[in-house]
């Protein structure tokens, strides 16, 4: 699956920008800008200002502003979904990003991957900076896109995807189930487990130890893995593919630590000769 043309990647664009253009001022009546206590994101844009939390109970984004959240933002089960990918909006976290069963998180845009939905589609220049303190979680969350952040804490993905299918998706307009992180700082050990969806993607990333254990996807170009610094270890087993650099025209990852679990050797930089 090429990196800048992949057609889930697209799909996901193409969906989110949909679903978030389609709330653009749909803001609840009244909403002002964040006044540093809890908020619940329902339907609407998420106003730009501080909060101490933020709970998002239906489909919310970040297109009017800075945020700062400086405790915990969750995305809540069932149908949750925020998508913080407009250019001029970054998310600032200062505690945990928790994403709950049935949830779908969009974290992050850039030019070269996954273009920001107010930028120009024919010349993307913009991109966000998001920022997680603490760990991103989820949970049996039904889609997880994540580009270009700081995440300070670990990522931790278990379960969720909805399955190993490419059927289109009525709650995400039309594309498939995925799951991306692509083009991350991760200051902690990453973790995907136990997801089960279309197609998953792990590019470009800097993370301490990744552990990727019994993902499946239908796709027969999915688990692709390339391009990655891990600063630690790197243990696969059980995934169906195996984890693969694909089409994706990405290189062998480079892994300081031990290499472990039997699907991964052959997509690791080999050691300098001694």
């Amino acid at each position: 699956m090429k990196l800048k043309s992949s057609r889930f990647t697209l799909l996901g664009v193409v969906a989110a920008a949909s679903l978030a253009f389609a709330l653009v001022g749909a803001a609840p009546a009244g909403a002002t800008t964040g006044g540093g206590g809890p908020f619940t994101c329902g339907d609407g844009s998420l106003p730009g200002g501080t909060y101490s939390s933020v709970t998002v109970t239906g489909s919310c984004t970040v297109d009017s502003g800075n945020v700062t959240v400086t405790g915990d933002v969750v995305v809540a089960s069932p149908f949750g979904t925020l998508i913080a990918a407009f250019g001029g909006s970054d998310l600032v976290v200062g505690g945990r990003m928790l994403v709950q069963s049935g949830g779908a998180l969009v974290l992050g845009c850039e030019a070269s991957a996954f273009p920001c939905l107010n930028d120009d589609p024919h010349n993307p220049t913009m991109e966000t900076n998001d920022r997680i303190g603490g760990n991103l979680n989820s949970q049996d969350a039904l889609a997880v896109l994540v580009h270009h952040n700081i995440i300070g804490g670990q990522v931790i993905q278990n379960g969720g995807g909805g399955g190993p299918s490419c059927r289109p998706r009525t709650r995400l307009l039309g594309s498939p189930a995925y799951a991306t992180y692509e083009d991350n700082v991760i200051h902690g050990n990453v973790s995907i487990t136990d997801w089960k969806s279309c197609w998953m993607g792990f590019f470009r990333n800097s993370s301490t130890s990744v552990e990727y254990l019994r993902n499946a996807t239908l796709d027969p170009d999915g688990n692709e893995m390339a391009t990655n610094t891990i600063n630690g270890g790197l243990r696969c087993s059980g995934n169906a593919p195996a984890p693969q650099i694909g089409d994706s025209g990405g290189s062998l990852n480079v892994v300081t630590g031990r290499v472990g679990g039997g699907q991964c050797e052959d997509i690791v930089q080999p050691p300098p000769a001694s």
